[in-house]
């Protein structure tokens, strides 16, 4: 499925990655700060130099965990943060924001749709450019135990439909994290033998590094868009909070902004 995002002058993107809106309390900041200090921070960069669109690459909520308590989804009561997320932050983000899942929200493909209303993955058409927005973790859906998801890797076949249906267009994945050496050698071949597949984009980490993969994946950049939650490699005092800014007004550039 396609989406069509129209760009304005300034061709910025903003992307955030691992909101994790829950009860934790990490870097010394409760939920409703941390909610607050996202809004706030992603409104006042809209204001100093608009964006076209926010992608959004997972992890809103614990609401599937292995670990501890077990995610929220399946306590008694059940719990769906992500869908408290959908109702009180989504809507004060200032443009259009696109949503696919991370490890954390293993819902059905039926489920994920009624939260969000978007499906699990699909593209984005922007000016010369398609996000494929990639659903990795989307094996064992619906899980009954508590879980931190499976990873299935990029579709290849969602990639070679979006080769082959905008020929004309550069391609950025998207996906909440790449796993190089559990991805198919399909995917390999079709990277290194396409030159329109740019770059990546993902998240899951905490971090805000960038990964170059090896020459057999084409020295494929691998931008990672930090986090909101807790910050991997961090102190308490210290979070690496923030987003990642693809500007592409005059050529390609992104960084991270720590806020």
């Amino acid at each position: 499925m396609d989406y069509v995002c129209e760009k304005s002058d300034n061709k910025r993107i903003l992307i955030v990655t691992d909101v994790h809106y829950c009860d934790h309390v990490w870097h010394k900041t409760v939920n409703e700060d941390r909610m607050k200090m996202l809004c706030e921070s992603i409104n006042n960069e809209y204001e100093q130099k608009p964006f076209d669109m926010i992608l959004c690459l997972g992890d809103y909520s614990l609401d599937f965990w292995a670990w501890g308590e077990g995610g929220s989804y399946l306590n008694n009561p059940p719990v769906s943060n992500t869908q408290n997320f959908m109702r009180e932050i989504y809507p004060k983000f200032p443009v259009k924001t696109y949503l696919i899942p991370g490890n954390h929200e293993q819902y059905g493909n039926e489920k994920w749709k009624e939260i969000t209303e978007f499906p699990r993955q699909f593209s984005v058409v922007y000016d010369d450019y398609v996000f494929l927005m990639c659903d990795t973790f989307g094996g064992d859906l619906d899980p009954t135990d508590h879980s931190d998801g499976t990873y299935t890797g990029i579709d290849t076949e969602l990639l070679k439909a979006a080769i082959k249906t905008h020929s004309d267009k550069k391609i950025i994945l998207c996906a909440h994290d790449i796993y190089p050496e559990q991805e198919s050698e399909e995917l390999k071949k079709i990277i290194s033998e396409n030159d329109r597949i740019i770059c990546a984009f993902t998240g899951h980490t905490h971090r805000s590094n960038t990964v170059i993969l090896g020459s057999e994946w084409r020295n494929l950049p691998v931008f990672y868009c930090g986090d909101f939650s807790y910050s991997a490699g961090c102190s308490a005092d210290a979070p690496n909070r923030g987003y990642r800014i693809l500007d592409l007004e005059n050529g390609f550039s992104t960084e991270y902004k720590r806020v």
